[in-house]
């Protein structure tokens, strides 16, 4: 890298660290294919800045941080794609489950309890859980607040199930168990999400 100084390099690796890359490896070899891109931009006669500007647009017109999703995308694919697949094949089995549940309660035919609860498993266990976490998995920053913001968010979902599963079975306890995830989604759900869409709106 000789018509690289040590200010360049250093320039370019102060950029680069102060990113929200997370992997020490990743910045590593971001670093070194930054300077090689500049190094063969200067050759052609620009100057660093403008050499660095060509690289940046070349290298990550997006920001540093779409490196870092894209390669944690393509390191997670076929878990994710895995992932999506059961929240598309649990939330259309859920469809068909509500769908088939209400009919068989109002028509009063036999085994609409085991639909019901059947229908209420699929939806608790598989398609919520599968939601929340592919909704959790499109964020970048993974931050505590998001964590408690999704966490919050399925238990309150999941409170709200068993409320409308306990009130159609005429089961004690629906009164608590509605006043619990209504608590919850509105002291800790609600100001995790709109406080974060408020900070988003004034960035």
């Amino acid at each position: 890298m000789s018509n690289l100084t040590e200010q360049n390099i250093e320039f370019i690796t102060q950029i680069i660290n102060r990113s929200k890359i997370e992997s020490s490896e990743m910045k590593e070899d971001l670093i070194d294919h930054f300077c090689c891109a500049i190094e063969e931009e200067m050759r052609k006669g620009l100057n660093f800045e403008k050499s660095y500007d060509k690289a940046y647009q070349n290298i990550c017109p997006d920001g540093f941080d779409e490196i870092q999703r894209e390669t944690v995308f393509l390191l997670t694919f076929k878990k994710i794609k895995a992932m999506k697949r059961l929240m598309y094949v649990s939330g259309y089995l859920s469809a068909i489950g509500i769908t088939t549940t209400v009919f068989m309660k109002l028509n009063h035919i036999a085994y609409g309890q085991i639909a019901l609860l059947f229908t209420s498993a699929i939806l608790v266990f598989l398609f919520l859980p599968a939601l929340f976490i592919n909704l959790y998995k499109r964020e970048l920053t993974k931050s505590i607040s998001d964590k408690l913001k999704y966490m919050s968010g399925l238990l309150g979902v999941v409170l709200l199930v068993a409320f409308v599963v306990f009130k159609i079975s005429h089961w004690p306890g629906t009164t608590m168990i509605f006043l619990t995830s209504i608590v919850i989604i509105n002291f800790a759900f609600f100001p995790f999400l709109f406080f974060k869409m408020y900070r988003k709106s004034i960035e």
